[in-house]
Order: structure tokens, then C-alpha cells, then sequence
């Protein structure tokens, strides 16, 4: 107990540095036409995932340590990337060679295919996770949410990874929600926090689906994995470049058409994904054919509410226009 109020300590001195440090180096997001927020805001502040990860590395023996040069590789090229704008091929191949790293550290025994799908799969969900911190809380609050619930199974059902890097991750979160979770934040996550943040999840992701060969894994992000893949159809189906910017988030389009505070549609993510969540935790002792119904359903009905949202808020939308 008195490491983790230690690490907190530090991890708050830590936020409280890094302010005047942004301010003296300009490390700012300014509004643009796809932001949803409206005034100069301290970008970065989700280094503190970093040092909760580093605290971690340096108080367990040095446990992890290829997903640990991975995670620090990416916090690097991202930390850069919210100074100065780096090229799309530099940040690629830099998530190429963690994600590999990560991959060596969990599951390097399985055949090449295999391997080479949980590539992709870990490079898509660091990106995903990244796009979807567009609006104040978002990343915070439901991130709460999903390391919860990996620390509870860990610590009553199942255990797969580590305690103590999920609980030094969520005081992390913690911490960086009392400067973000608010109307005008003191500071957003920036590239360094929601590329590291997604970096440790995948990795407990990947940590818990060997362990256990459960297609819960999907269930514990379903909320953030149906907005992302269901927007990314979408833009496919408008012939739009994904690498182009876009409003067509359920969470963006919340705020824009509706007017939704973005505290309150982050909250509306987090107990949608508690729903879930609890589903999974209540039922991951079935076998795992039934698991296989449970999470198909749930897909199906979440790919269903995605496309109800959508449908109603193009119709507002169009009627505005």
C-alpha cells in the first residue's frame, strides 16, 4: 500500500512540473476546424503514464523489459510528434518495432500467421485508441473503466499479468483526470499519453488472451473497438482517405450535433463498457463456446447501435443543413 501512495506522490509532483515545462516550451494544442475544444491547451500531460510505467519497470526488477523498450520507443517518437509533427512513416515504423517487441514478450512460441495478425492487430488498436482522444475525459474516464476491469480479473479470476502495472497505470489515469476531466482542461493527454496508455492495455490485452484463449479480450474494449471500426467502414464507404481528418466519430458527432458535454458523453462510454465489463467478469468462468455466443451478440448489438446513432444523427445533420 505505501508503494502506491509513494508513486502517486511522485506521479502528482511529476503533473505539476510538467505544466510550467509545457508553458516554457510551448508544448500547446491550438484549435482548428476538427478540434472540439475552443482555447490553447497544454498538450503532453499524459507523460505521466510513462513514469507510472517506468515506476513500474524500476521497482520490479526490471520485469517486462521487451515490452518496456517498446513502450519507451513509442513514448519517444510520440513526445517528439507533440512538439514537432513527424512523418507518418517515422511514427509507423516505430510502432512496428514496439508492437514486435511486445509481441516477443507475450507470445512469441506461436506460428508466423498468427504472430503477424497480432501485429496488425496491436498497431491498429494503438492507432484506434489515438483517434478516439478527441474530446476532454474521453481517454481518462473510460480507461478507468477497462484497467478496473483487468485488475479485478486479475486479482479474483484469472491471473495474467502483473498487478502492479495496471494499478500504477489507473493511479496514473487518475491523476491526469484531475487536469483533464473538467470543461477547460488544464492539459490533454497528447499523442505521448494516448499512445503509451493504448500500448499497456494491448500488452495486458495480449498477456490475458494467452493466458486464457478468451474472446472476452474483445468485450473489455468493446465501446472504443465499435466506434473505431465502425467509423473506419464508414469513411471507406463515403471513399474517404483515412489519413485525412473527420468528424465522424459517434462521440464527435455527439458533441457537434446534440451538443453533449464532453464529460458526459465520456461518462455515457465508461458505463456502457462497465455494462459490458461486468458481463464478462460474471460469466468468464463458461465454457468457452459460450463465450463465443456471448461476445458475437454483443458485437452484433453494439454494430447495431453504432448504426441507429449514426442514421438519427445524420438525419439532425441534414435537417440542420
Amino acid at each position: 500500500m505505501y508503494n502506491y501512495l509513494i508513486v502517486s506522490l511522485l506521479l502528482i509532483i511529476s503533473s505539476l512540473l510538467y505544466i510550467p515545462i509545457a508553458k516554457r516550451f510551448n508544448i500547446v494544442d491550438k484549435p482548428n476546424h476538427r478540434s472540439s475544444h475552443t482555447k490553447v491547451t497544454i498538450r503532453g500531460g499524459g507523460i505521466i503514464f510513462f513514469i507510472g510505467a517506468l515506476f513500474f519497470f524500476l521497482t520490479t526488477g526490471l520485469q517486462y523489459p521487451f515490452f518496456f523498450a517498446g513502450l519507451t520507443i513509442l513514448a519517444v517518437v510520440s513526445f517528439i510528434d507533440d512538439l514537432i509533427s513527424l512523418s507518418a512513416l517515422l511514427r509507423f515504423s516505430a510502432q512496428v518495432i514496439a508492437c514486435l517487441l511486445l509481441i516477443y514478450q507475450s507470445v512469441y512460441e506461436y506460428n508466423l500467421i498468427f504472430l503477424l495478425f497480432l501485429l496488425i492487430a496491436a498497431i491498429a488498436f494503438v492507432n484506434a485508441y489515438n483517434f478516439m482522444d478527441g474530446i476532454n475525459g474521453i481517454t481518462g474516464i473510460y480507461s478507468i473503466g477497462v484497467l478496473s476491469s483487468l485488475i479485478y480479473i486479475d486479482l479474483y479470476i484469472y491471473d495474467f499479468i502483473e498487478e502492479d502495472l495496471l494499478i500504477y497505470t489507473l493511479i496514473s489515469v487518475i491523476i491526469f483526470g484531475y487536469f483533464n476531466f473538467r470543461k477547460k482542461a488544464i492539459f490533454f493527454a497528447g499523442d505521448i499519453g494516448s499512445v503509451t496508455l493504448a500500448f499497456i492495455l494491448v500488452f495486458a490485452a495480449y498477456q490475458l488472451l494467452i493466458a486464457t484463449d478468451s474472446p472476452y479480450v474483445l468485450l473489455l474494449f468493446i465501446v472504443y473497438g465499435t466506434d473505431s471500426l465502425m467509423t473506419i467502414l464508414k469513411r471507406f464507404y463515403l471513399k474517404e482517405k483515412l489519413s485525412e481528418p473527420h468528424r465522424h466519430h459517434i462521440y464527435q458527432q455527439l458533441t457537434d450535433v446534440k451538443k453533449i458535454g464532453h464529460i458526459k458523453i465520456s461518462i455515457l462510454y465508461l458505463v456502457l463498457q462497465l455494462i459490458v465489463s461486468s458481463v464478462v467478469i460474471t460469466t468468464f468462468s463458461y465454457d468457452l463456446s459460450i463465450q463465443w455466443v456471448i461476445t458475437i451478440l454483443t458485437l452484433i448489438i453494439f454494430a447495431g447501435i453504432y448504426m441507429t446513432l449514426n442514421k438519427m444523427l445524420m438525419r439532425l445533420i441534414q435537417k440542420e443543413g
